[in-house]
């Protein structure tokens, strides 16, 4: 079996152990209950697409073994998904939290939370998480793409979130992450901002890590 291939599967069943983890031990996840359930939490996000990503990229691979390991339309697809949501979104969840968490717990996961979320599953959460986009880039030929496609795909996703929450705060009454609940309007604002800066910075990192030392895909124009 092909080494990327092994590693997408691996990959793709990782995140889905993640995503059911909860039910299958039946936690009792009160603070993922009610309007927007688990999906109104971007570490959520963060795994479906990661999910998603590393199924299709399974399917990539079966393909190109089959018909070649040609810069298809397939893989192309492939490669613009992984360099502008995957790489950026999963690092900016792996910041956020553990910046907020250094800072005071309380802004981002209560004390609380630890009867009913385990430490280990904590950090298979939002820890190892940036595991599996660094090897990926290191074993996957992955082309980079255009700067202006990958900051309009990440300023669309940004503001879908970012009105997702504001959603779910006019039906709850209550934001989605303690910090957002203490801070004024305008610092949530510049909190916001600032979330959006960083997520364009991680955007240009992921295309500096893989002209360096990922396995870049050169892909030929044709005439």
């Amino acid at each position: 079996m092909d080494r990327s291939l092994l590693f997408h599967i691996i990959a793709a069943v990782y995140h889905f152990y993640i995503l059911i983890y909860p039910y299958y031990y039946k936690l009792d996840m009160n603070h993922a209950k009610g309007f927007g359930g688990r999906l109104k939490f971007l570490t959520i996000w963060g795994h479906l697409i990661q999910v998603a990503y590393y199924i299709f990229a399974a399917l990539v691979d079966l393909r190109n073994s089959c018909c070649g390991n040609s810069c298809s339309k397939l893989r192309r697809a492939r490669d613009w998904y992984f360099s502008t949501l995957v790489f950026p979104i999963t690092f900016l969840v792996f910041i956020l939290f553990w910046g907020l968490f250094a800072i005071d717990r309380e802004l981002v996961m209560p004390k609380r939370l630890d009867r009913v979320i385990d430490p280990s599953y904590n950090h298979m959460v939002h820890t190892y998480i940036v595991f599996w986009p660094i090897v990926e880039a290191l074993v996957t030929d992955i082309s980079v793409p255009q700067k202006r496609q990958g900051l309009i795909a990440i300023a669309v996703f940004s503001v879908t979130y970012t009105v997702w929450s504001y959603i779910i705060f006019l039906n709850t009454g209550k934001w989605v992450y303690p910090i957002l609940n203490i801070l004024s309007d305008m610092q949530r604002v510049v909190f916001i901002l600032v979330a959006y800066v960083l997520v364009v910075c991680l955007f240009l990192t992921t295309r500096a890590y893989q002209k360096k030392f990922g396995r870049v895909c050169v892909e030929k124009k044709t005439q």
